[in-house]
């Protein structure tokens, strides 16, 4: 079974290659916009905004793009340095 042709165009976005690209853009500099970074990779905002919440799972924050999800040691880190910064204006 076979889908029969749809009009409209097709589909492009959503190619490992434009996620690479939208990727690679990221790491240069990480305070891109997502205009910047639609602009490079000659793709529009709109998938390039798809791509980092979707795909890259990323979540935007303090105009920045990061990373949704926290490892254990991060977690840890940001704890340890909580109670010490807690500790220190205590004194």
């Amino acid at each position: 079974m076979e889908d029969e042709p749809r009009p409209g165009r097709p589909v492009t976005a959503c190619r490992d290659a434009n996620i690479s690209k939208v990727l690679v853009s990221l790491i240069d500099a990480r305070r891109k916009t997502c205009e910047e970074i639609s602009t490079k990779t000659s793709m529009s905002r709109t998938s390039v905004l798809k791509f980092l919440t979707n795909k890259l799972n990323k979540k935007k924050k303090f105009s920045k793009l990061v990373q949704h999800l926290l490892t254990d040691e991060q977690k840890e880190s940001r704890v340890n340095f909580s109670r010490n910064f807690f500790a220190e204006i205590s004194n």
